[in-house]
């Protein structure tokens, strides 16, 4: 009977050591998942875990070796089964309840950390980040603007939805069916967090197509789109997709996303705006957001590469910039 007791006890310190041991690698999953995706759920997610620790401690409280060896007496004494107590209903209800939610949860976590690059423990490394390349500035305001306004190769998002900036008529129709307005593949902003993130983005002026059709902005304040060309089709898709999809992208970094794919369609208009503004230093919010991966030195010297040129030199950059399409794919 004391070897049985010595065992039960040692079992229940194994099974005590392993609740533990889980309970802080959920406790840790669940914190890689609130900076993949900071909504309410990974707070809700963390509470219940924190709340199923504290259950399985009062039921290993309950069923401590006095109380165990109590009612082990009173069984040999009554042989019929002794109902569950209100405590260990709570606790197995709460443990099945919680284990379907942290299953349902690790679930979203192996999915975000598949599509943003999660490195285990040492953090997050973002496929956003690994996209940035240095720009190797020449010196010649043309060929920098070009590097600047006219992104290459492929996006972070391009392999889930089938797109490149190497190939922008193709790219454009894809994204352009995204668009909640009038898209075929329409994205569904269903939470009110996203529409006002989403009329924020989009009614930022000039992030919007105005060299082709003339609008200010691609929504208006209440979220109809201000325009119905192929262009913005492609810019409103693409912000609720990245809204919907990456939720912990910031407002400016989705315009960044948008505005690049806004250079390829309007090559020869963005490269004079960031030429113009370049030269006085004010910036509109389109060529602003293209700025954002350009650190403040490298800014400095194209500053300097763009004030440097001479009379003969401007007039060559205007007639390069005028070799350039003044729109790709139609409106």
């Amino acid at each position: 009977m004391t070897h049985e007791s010595k065992d039960d006890v040692f079992l229940e310190k194994v099974i005590l050591f392993l609740v533990v041991l889980v309970g802080l690698l959920l406790v840790f999953n669940q914190y890689q998942f609130f900076w993949i995706s900071q909504t309410i759920w990974a707070y809700i997610s963390i509470a219940l875990i924190l709340a199923l620790a504290v259950l399985i401690s009062l039921l290993f409280i309950e069923n401590k070796p006095e109380h165990k060896h109590q009612v082990m007496q009173e069984h040999e004494l009554k042989s019929e089964t002794k109902p569950f107590t209100l405590i260990e209903k709570i606790t197995y209800g709460m443990t099945a309840f919680i284990a379907i939610v942290i299953i349902f949860n690790q679930m979203q976590i192996s999915q975000a950390s598949s599509l943003l690059g999660f490195q285990g423990a040492t953090g997050l490394t973002s496929k956003i980040a690994s996209t940035k390349t240095p720009l190797a500035l020449t010196g010649d305001p043309t060929k920098d603007a070009m590097a600047i306004v006219i992104p290459r190769g492929t996006p972070f998002y391009g392999e889930a939805l089938g797109v490149s900036f190497e190939d922008p008529i193709k790219s454009l129709e894809i994204i352009a069916q995204l668009d909640p307005a009038y898209g075929r593949n329409k994205i569904q902003l269903n939470a009110q967090e996203e529409k006002a993130r989403y009329i924020s983005i989009l009614t930022t002026p000039t992030i919007t197509c105005e060299f082709c059709c003339g609008v200010k902005t691609a929504v208006t304040k209440d979220g109809r789109p201000a325009c119905g060309c192929k262009h913005v089709w492609a810019m409103r898709g693409l912000a609720a997709y990245l809204i919907k999809n990456y939720p912990q992208l910031s407002d400016d970094e989705i315009k960044l996303e948008v505005v690049k794919w806004k250079g390829l369609f309007f090559p020869k208009q963005m490269i004079q705006r960031y030429i113009e503004e370049t030269q006085t230093g004010q910036y509109t919010p389109d060529i602003a957001a293209l700025l954002l991966e350009i650190d403040d030195e490298k800014l400095k010297e194209m500053k300097q590469a763009v004030a440097s040129q001479n009379t003969q030199s401007s007039g060559d950059v205007q007639s390069s910039i005028q070799e350039l399409p003044s729109m790709v794919g139609g409106c």
